[in-house]
């Protein structure tokens, strides 16, 4: 994409509906004095970069009269990007933007903390799933929770987001955000209308803070309106964000800059519930969350329509890593990945598929062409209530060559 290209738009943009947030104490972090210094540091460190692209670019853009500015380019009707901001539990956010054929464009929060089924790991948070592979494995997590579609991941490092941002960004933060410290509570940034540095913009997003985890989410919001409305008011901060994709930067900047302007844009979160785990107190997607919200926010993504085969994915092999490419071929194609783990034993020459009762042979037998089985099992007797499919890795599919 040309870098001196940009649209004019007139309008601004900016729902907020309010959700849920995961739990802090997943996450250890520094104090939030110590996260903001964090966050400016890593900014700085890009920030020379930063500049003289910038530099750059007004240069171009100053030669050519304002009228002949040539505009975007239009997006595909359906479009998705997810942005994932950080390297793991302590310091990640993630947002899912999409382009709607029908409505307007979405921003969808997703909390860092949110619970689910990692593909070949077996269940854990968005954030650790970050820390395992990088933003790559954290949007298959998406794909497998929500049955959606992501057409590409912008990852942005700590610091980068506060990079690309102006020195000066309004924040309408719905709470305040609290530390502990010495056994109470310290107040970091009030409620109301304000104008925060870039770097505390994105601490607001990677810092849970003391208090209600639901809170968080709401400060997430709010800090993702001052990204987009500094999109809206600059162009260019869209394509200095999404100067981070080595392809498809065009496209994840105009869904930004689509998203930013629009007068319709539906801003929240995905529906989660409060669950306790041996670990504590976290979050995951509330009961009827991918049967309802996401067909009606995100039905132009789905990957298949009505109800995804459940599977269960075993290693019966011993690899290490024998299940995350077979458990990612089947996500891709619409199957949900409930479960991974360990089979009975490590010996089996072939991978088994085993249809979970008679209703479930057709999604065996799908499965079975995907991994290149030979044959489908039936279990009649004693189906799985969890599961349609289950599926043993053997000998025949090596660790990552699935």
């Amino acid at each position: 994409m040309a870098r001196s290209r940009r649209r004019l738009w007139a309008w601004t943009a900016g729902l907020l509906a309010a959700g849920a947030v995961a739990a802090g104490a997943w996450a250890a972090r520094a104090p939030l004095a110590e996260a903001a210094g964090w966050v400016s540091a890593r900014a700085q460190e890009g920030a020379e970069m930063v500049r003289d692209w910038a530099t750059r670019l007004r240069a171009v853009a100053a030669t050519v009269p304002e009228a002949e500015i040539e505009e975007r380019s239009d997006l595909p009707a359906s479009h998705s990007t997810l942005i994932a901001i950080g390297t793991g539990p302590g310091d990640s956010a993630f947002a899912l933007v999409a382009a709607s054929p029908e409505g307007g464009p979405t921003l969808t929060v997703l909390p860092a903390t949110m619970l689910g089924v990692v593909p070949g790991y077996g269940e854990f948070t968005l954030g650790e799933a970050l820390a395992f592979e990088g933003p790559e494995l954290a949007a298959l997590t998406v794909t497998n929770e929500l049955g959606v579609r992501i057409d590409e991941v912008l990852p942005l490092t700590p610091g980068e987001l506060a990079a690309a941002l102006p020195a000066s960004v309004a924040v309408d933060l719905p709470v305040a955000l609290f530390d502990a410290a010495d056994g109470g509570l310290v107040q970091v940034l009030g409620s109301g209308p304000q104008q925060l540095a870039p770097g505390l913009v994105e601490m607001l997003l990677v810092t849970a803070g003391a208090g209600d985890p639901f809170d968080w989410l709401q400060r997430q919001g709010a800090a993702w309106r001052g990204v987009l409305a500094a999109v809206t008011a600059d162009p260019e901060v869209a394509d200095r964000l999404a100067a981070a994709l080595p392809a498809g930067a065009s496209e994840a900047a105009d869904l930004l800059l689509a998203a930013a302007t629009a007068e319709d844009l539906l801003l929240g979160a995905v529906p989660l519930e409060a669950v306790e785990t041996v670990g504590g107190s976290a979050l995951a997607l509330a009961v009827g969350a991918a049967t309802e919200f996401v067909p009606a926010r995100l039905g132009h993504l789905l990957l298949r329509p009505g109800d995804r085969p459940r599977v269960e994915v075993l290693n019966g092999n011993g690899r290490i890593g024998a299940t995350r490419l077979v458990a990612e071929a089947l996500v891709r194609r619409g199957f949900r990945v409930v479960r991974t783990d360990n089979a009975d034993r490590f010996d089996y020459a072939a991978t088994v598929v085993v249809a979970q009762g008679l209703e479930a042979q057709a999604a065996a037998r799908e499965a079975a062409g995907i991994v290149g089985a030979p044959a489908v099992y039936l279990e009649e007797a004693a189906p799985s209530l969890v599961v349609e499919v289950s599926i043993i890795v053997g000998l025949d599919i090596p660790a990552g060559e699935a």
